[in-house]
């Protein structure tokens, strides 16, 4: 089915859309599943405690991607909704660029204090000396990883969903094959672990930057352009929710390690590992539709067409619902079984991360509807609101409940924070909706 942005979307059209973002989404998380798998039962639970520490900072600096990403999307889209596509050429380029400096930029700095971030967040000797080699590779591949994040979004708005999607299945089997021979075969360690991660982001970075650099059958292409500062500021302002988002997500693992290696130990951060894998798995689907609805929404708000956009809120807002009311029941059916596959080597980590996942698998019932919310503001070009959403859900309630409620109620509470901020969140997304109604009413309320 060939489906246009333009086009009126039922849940069915919904969903097709969005399968192949979802699917490069999910292909994406993989690759950190992937590493987990290998460096746990290759290398063991120190080195898997010391990827889940240092990771979340390699990843809130790269998510500046999806800054650039959903924020230009969203003005792109909203330019073609206009029937201005050699602007939106423009626009598609300069971001492109943007997001390339950036990552060079943030790439130097993350090899250089890196230590110092890793000492901050409680890093023990023993996870430094697993956690370091591995940090200080991946950060080699930053600015491809920064550019390839921003393609999510983009290829969407090019109406080529299906493109990225082939290139994570391609950098998914890239990251199976050289995880086994680097870790397994060459015995490379930690270092293995991020050049195989690195190769495969390599495609999703540099493969669609030489797509767009010629002829190609989408509406998009790179084309001479300039840095102008206020589609920069729109871009970057529009796309804050999400970045805020991903980097508030980043430092709510740095503060749950840091509390869980404080009541738990390395033990604790290893079951927290196997929840965030699962996590990313399961929410995949909300990440898919979320960006989904940066682009659609975008393109129907510059176009205008109110009828339209009240269609895709109320469908986003039932399938997020549907799905996050089904991934609940699916952890806690699989939870054993997951728990085996990473930590099943250690009988205690085991049953501690069966619980914790059990108990966590609560806040998949919300999360979608909250990041659908924060992103359909994106689409209105309403970046400000989106941040509201999604500072609220992911940092600012979710760092007090982390701090505060072990005080309370003892280490246990924690895996039940995050369910805590979805619900308080939601009710902040609800409110808003209802006051920000006329952004996609128009007149007729």
């Amino acid at each position: 089915m060939d489906i246009k942005l333009s086009d009126h979307f039922t849940y069915k059209k919904m969903l097709l859309f969005a399968a192949p973002t979802i699917g490069t989404v999910l292909i994406a998380i993989t690759y950190d599943v992937i590493d987990g798998f290998f460096v746990s039962n290759y290398i063991g639970k120190t080195a898997f405690a010391a990827v889940n520490i240092i990771y979340p900072f390699q990843l809130m600096l790269s998510v500046i991607g999806y800054m650039f990403g959903t924020g230009g999307s969203a003005l792109v889209a909203s330019e073609m909704g206009r029937g201005r596509q050699d602007r939106a050429n423009q626009v598609f380029t300069m971001i492109v660029k943007a997001a390339l400096l950036f990552g060079i930029v943030l790439a130097i700095l993350g090899v250089i204090f890196l230590p110092e971030i890793a000492g901050l967040i409680g890093a023990t000797q023993t996870i430094m000396e697993y956690g370091l080699p591995y940090g200080r590779t991946l950060f080699i591949f930053l600015p491809v990883m920064i550019v390839g994040y921003a393609f999510q979004s983009l290829l969407i708005t090019a109406e080529k969903p299906q493109f990225g999607l082939y290139l994570s299945i391609a950098n998914m089997i890239s990251n199976i094959i050289f995880d086994y021979l680097f870790i397994v075969v060459f015995d490379w360690g930690m270092v293995g672990a991020a050049v195989a991660t690195g190769i495969g982001a390599c495609l999703n970075g540099i493969v669609p930057l030489i797509y767009f650099s010629r002829d190609n059958s989408s509406k998009l292409h790179f084309t001479d352009c300039h840095f102008e500062r206020k589609a920069l500021w729109e871009t970057c302002s529009n796309g804050l929710s999400e970045m805020v988002e991903d980097m508030a997500t980043s430092f709510i693992f740095v503060f749950y390690n840091m509390q869980l290696l404080r009541f738990m130990g390395e033990d604790g951060v290893a079951a927290f590992g196997v929840v965030v894998f699962v996590e990313g798995i399961f929410t995949s689907v909300f990440y898919g539709l979320a960006l989904e609805a940066n682009s659609v929404v975008g393109y129907h708000y510059g176009a205008k067409n109110y009828a339209e956009l009240k269609n895709l809120l109320k469908k986003g807002v039932v399938i997020n619902l549907l799905c996050g009311l089904l991934m609940f029941f699916m952890a806690q059916v699989t939870a054993g079984w997951v728990a085996s596959v990473y930590v099943g080597y250690d009988p205690e980590v085991c049953a501690l991360a069966e619980y914790a996942l059990r108990v966590f698998a609560l806040a998949f019932v919300l999360q979608g509807f909250n990041s659908y919310a924060s992103a359909y503001f994106t689409g209105l070009n309403n970046g400000k609101i989106s941040a509201i959403i999604a500072f609220s859900r992911t940092f600012f309630i979710q760092t007090l409940a982390i701090f505060l409620l072990p005080l309370f109620f003892g280490a246990g509470i924690l895996w039940s924070c995050q369910t805590v901020a979805e619900v308080v969140s939601s009710s902040v997304a609800i409110a808003l909706l209802y006051w920000y109604r006329s952004d996609y009413c128009g007149k007729e309320i």
